[in-house]
Parts: structure tokens; sequence; C-alpha cells
């Protein structure tokens, strides 16, 4: 029989499906289904018919590493940006498919997937990052259950680790002056480290700014996009929600300074000349300009590598060696140089934004449309360590107002 609906009391039925022969037993695939019997009878259409594709797979027989891949393929594939499934794909081939692959899915269990979560903390990988492995393990075997290859999923009971929240690590305002001064001097990226710390945007959203979202005249810019590589592939996306979809106020300094970058592109491009198979060069090297419209780009126009800039430029300006072989060459001794500015990413100079914002007064509302957070709570989360600072000026304030300026007097109210 290749299939059947067996009921199991009122408006609840089996839907059992033969899958075939492992070792001489009979496997069946076996769904409950809530509701009448037309709805059973339907669901055993669809499960036959999928059978029949080869869409269904037999539990006892499938490795969970075949399964994660044929998982991608039919549903992340479909379901995900292509940078979000890249990572689930190297996520299952390098981590998942070597430690568990091996496992019949119908075998996984809860203690398997502890004891992973556990072996992958103790190896050195960070909470988070074991973390994002459960999520994906997860939704992967969530699936499993959807199409009727498992009864529960066992990542279910597991638990996941508990990510602390590493301290922020920004600069105050004397080192972020230091550092744009640097850039401004050593830097052809001036204005993309001076855009980053007025303007709060990610380097993806930089780096896929187009003159067509620059407004000099209200003095806005218009955050419209995100700028990837993956595997030496470009994408330009949309941002993930909406509220990272925005347009922000510029301040006059970047206004002037984009302005500027303008019309040194502009000359650029009249010196080299517009290249004669345009934006379909493939030619790394070609001298000539390719007009993608980009704020911040290339000598060439072509868009700009993060990973170069982040790794060579930006830490080349932290280090401060424009500065020091200046003032040693004006005789200052050694010991009296600067120091190099404190690491950071440049993923921090967004942050820095942020805290400056917050640290001067501005409402979170205010901060969350500029940095295009989802919700104000995820504001206040990511930066919580202003709120001290903010709960000892608030107090001040609050005393200020209700004395005019006088401290109380004799102690008490």
């Amino acid at each position: 029989m290749a299939g059947q609906v067996i009921e199991r009391g009122k408006d609840r039925f089996i839907v059992r499906v033969f899958l075939g022969r492992d070792g001489g037993r009979r496997r069946y695939l076996n769904k409950t289904v809530h509701g009448r019997r037309r709805d059973a009878e339907r669901v055993l259409r669809d499960l036959l018919a999928a059978r029949d594709r080869g869409d269904l797979l037999t539990p006892s027989r499938v490795p969970l590493g075949d399964f994660l891949r044929r998982w991608l393929a039919d549903y992340a594939a479909g379901a995900v940006a292509e940078t979000t499934l890249a990572s689930y794909a190297a996520t299952v081939r390098v981590h998942l498919a070597p430690a568990l692959g091996g496992v019949p899915l119908r075998n996984v269990s809860a203690q398997a997937i502890q004891r992973y979560i556990g072996q992958k903390l103790q190896a050195g990988l960070s909470a988070k990052t074991v973390r994002y492995h459960r999520t994906i393990l997860r939704e992967a075997l969530a699936h499993a259950v959807k199409w009727g290859l498992l009864q529960k999923n066992p990542a279910d009971p597991t638990d996941a680790p508990r990510v602390v929240r590493r301290e922020m690590r920004v600069w105050d305002e004397e080192q972020a002056r230091v550092f744009l001064g640097e850039a401004k001097r050593q830097s052809p990226y001036y204005r993309l480290y001076l855009a980053a710390i007025l303007t709060g945007a990610r380097q993806g959203e930089l780096l896929g700014l187009r003159w067509e979202g620059f407004d000099a005249t209200f003095d806005r810019l218009a955050i419209q996009r995100t700028l990837y590589r993956l595997g030496g592939r470009l994408l330009l996306k949309e941002p993930k929600t909406a509220k990272a979809r925005r347009t922000i106020p510029l301040p006059q300094s970047l206004v002037e300074a984009l302005g500027a970058l303008r019309a040194e592109q502009e000359e650029r491009r009249r010196m080299i000349g517009d290249c004669t198979v345009g934006l379909a060069c493939r030619v790394a090297a070609c001298a000539h300009w390719h007009d993608f419209g980009l704020i911040f780009c290339q000598p060439n126009g072509k868009p700009l590598h993060a990973h170069n800039v982040a790794q060579r430029d930006f830490r080349r300006v932290l280090s401060l060696d424009g500065l020091r072989r200046e003032l040693r060459a004006k005789g200052v001794p050694e010991e009296a140089l600067p120091k190099p500015l404190p690491r950071v990413r440049f993923h921090d100079l967004r942050h820095l934004c942020a805290t400056l914002l917050l640290s001067q007064g501005v409402h979170p509302k205010v901060a969350q449309e500029l940095l295009g957070h989802s919700t104000v709570s995820m504001t206040l989360d990511t930066y919580s360590h202003v709120a001290p600072a903010l709960a000892v000026e608030a107090t001040r304030l609050l005393e200020a107002r209700l004395f005019c300026g006088k401290a109380a007097a004799g102690g008490g109210w």
C-alpha cells in the first residue's frame, strides 16, 4: 500500500506513506493531521507526490550532513540573501557537517547537539559564534519536522550559550579629532572616515552610497543600498530593514567635503577618460574611469574593497605614522611623540557617532532614526554604556531646575 489515512479520534487522522525498505524492514512516514478527512486525504496526496519526486527522504538512511546540504539547496537558497546563504553553507561545511554530519538524521539527539556546543566553546569559538551554529541547526531541523522527517526538533531543548556583551571600545572626542587630522594628512579616504563618524552609517552603506542620493541643496543624504562582495562578485542590495533605508541630514562640513570630492572625481574622469567597455569591464588594472556613480570609490571609479580599506589604510591611520614622522623631523624627542590610537574596527566609528550623540543629550529616538536601528530599544541596549553618564547629567539638571542653579542647602529638602 502506497499510503493510507487512519482515523485516530474526532477530527484527528494519521497520514501514512510507504517510503521503502531498509534492511528488510518497511519504512513509513507518519504525519498527524487535525481537521476533516478531506484535509488528511489532501495531505496524503501531497506527500505521495513529494515521494514520487524524490523530495521525501527516509530518515533512517539520511545522514545529517546530507540533509543539511539538501536543506541549503531546497530551502535556504530561495529564502535568504546570498550573503546569508554563503554564511550558512560555510558553517555547515566547516563545522556542523564534520562534527555531526555522519549521524543519521533520526538519531540526532539533544544531548549530541549540546555536546557539540560545549566542544566548540572549548575549542575557542566565541559564544556568539556557537549560538549562531545552534540557530542554523535548529532552523534546519525545524524543516525536517515540517517535512515529516522527524517527529520533534532535537535542538529545541538544548541551551544556547550565553553571550556576554563585550565592553564597547570607543574613542573620546580628542582621539576622534586626532584620527581625522591624521586621515586628512595621509589618507585618500578621509571623507569616508568623516562620513562614518558624522553619520554613523555602516561600512557597507557608505560604500554603496551614490551621488544621486546626495542633495547638496538641502544638506541630506539617502542611504538606499548596501555594498557587499561575495566570492569575487559585487552585490548591491537594499538594507535589511525599512528603518535602515533612510535619508539623513548632513552637517555643513560633510556637505563641503563631499562637494570637493565630487569635483575631484569629475576632474579625474576628465583626465583619464571613460572606459570604452563601460561597467562590463573586467580588467582589474584598467586605468580608465568606470561610472558606477559611487561617492566613495577607487581612483578609477570602481567600488572599494571594504577589507582592503579596513585592513590597510584604516590601520595605517591609527598608527599615526605620518604625524609621528613630522614631529620627529621637527626635533620632538621619541618619548614625547603621540602614541598610536587605540586599535578599533572600522565599524567602531559608527559606535563612536552613536556614543557622541547620546552623550550630548540627543534623544534616543533621533539617534535611532540616524543610525537606522529597527527600534529605540535596540539603540538603548546597544549603547547602554552611555547610560551612567547620562544619569549623572540628568540628576545635575534636575537639581539645577529645582533650586534655580544653586545646590540644596541644609542637607535636605
